[in-house]
């Protein structure tokens, strides 16, 4: 991680709850959730399908569909600017020039009837007063920094005419037109094979250095967060549950949650007949939330008189280790 000379983060998540009022219930979906993202670091946020990852990403891009969400407290500071207090117009100006996201699925994410040179082109011209030709040779260089073979032919293509991986590293190259300080990526290899795969995250990796961008990088994948992140933030049922650096996640989890998601992991030396490990039940509704910790029912460390009536708060350790447990003193 890149050390900044600015005392201020680059991103900083203050208390942020984002809400939906469904048929249901009201859902909760982002819960208080805190967090800071420095320049050139990479922060992974990981935890299971439906903790939140993906609508606190989507909140910190204001793309929350509303109704029926709405981001109902909490402040998203960039470089010291609350992001909720802009105008949707001022919104609009900061997305890609300033804050930039790279979408699970870059097939939907794209646009079936605009040629690939011409999405790029779009992102450029929204932000930059450039001709035509400077635009054009923008997106060639662009083309070209994200390793697309023949870009000048790339250029003139459709989503359609290319492969998967080529069609994330366009998307990587719309993130990246205008030199964004903050990169969003949500799953951003989860359909692509492994070698295509560690290509991506290299890529990614290197336009961040360059850069020196902020990213934060959500993820199922463990081993992704191991290979190329700076700290972790795990969430569950809308909560950051734990936080710290890559190294102390993987080697001092102190959740329950957390020393659950790595022993599920497959171990290469483990007898091939051996059952791995997995987290009993679901996780919770988040229209109908239990009284206490949410994860009380899947939890075998559960302290039964406090956990089931009490939700825990958060913990910080002289290291600089969060975690949201009662077996830590909350």
């Amino acid at each position: 991680m890149k050390a900044s000379r600015n005392l201020l983060p680059l991103l900083e998540v203050n208390s942020l709850q984002t809400e939906f009022k469904t048929q249901g219930g009201l859902v909760r979906a982002v819960r208080g959730v805190s967090f800071s993202v420095e320049r050139g670091e990479t922060v992974g946020v990981v935890g299971e399908s439906g903790s939140g990852k993906s609508v606190t990403a989507l909140s910190l891009m204001r793309l929350i569909p509303t109704p029926p969400g709405y981001i109902k407290a909490g402040s998203i500071l960039l470089e010291g600017q609350d992001l909720l207090s802009l105008s949707p117009r001022e919104m609009q100006k900061v997305r890609g020039s300033q804050i930039a996201m790279v979408f699970q699925d870059p097939f939907t994410s794209l646009n079936p009837t605009m040629k690939l040179g011409e999405q790029v082109a779009e992102a450029i011209r929204l932000h930059n007063s450039l001709s035509k030709a400077e635009v054009t040779e923008r997106v060639i260089n662009l083309f070209e920094a994200v390793r697309l073979p023949s870009p000048e032919i790339r250029y003139h293509q459709y989503p359609h005419e290319i492969s998967g991986g080529q069609r994330q590293r366009v998307m990587i190259g719309i993130a990246f037109a205008c030199n964004p300080k903050l990169l969003i990526a949500d799953e951003p290899t989860t359909a692509l094979d492994v070698t295509v795969q560690a290509q991506v995250l290299s890529l990614m990796k290197r336009l961040q250095t360059e850069h020196n961008t902020g990213t934060l990088l959500i993820t199922h994948d463990l081993g992704v967060v191991a290979e190329v992140c700076d700290r972790v933030l795990v969430m569950y049922a809308g909560q950051v549950v734990e936080s710290g650096t890559v190294q102390q996640i993987f080697q001092a989890p102190k959740h329950p949650y957390t020393q659950g998601l790595l022993a599920s992991l497959p171990q290469i030396q483990a007898d091939s007949r051996q059952r791995l490990v997995s987290i009993p039940g679901q996780p919770p509704d988040l229209a109908h939330l239990p009284k206490g910790c949410a994860f009380y029912e899947r939890c075998p460390k559960r302290i039964l008189d406090i956990c089931s009536q009490k939700e825990p708060e958060g913990t910080t350790f002289d290291t600089g280790q969060t975690v949201r447990c009662f077996l830590h003193g909350s």
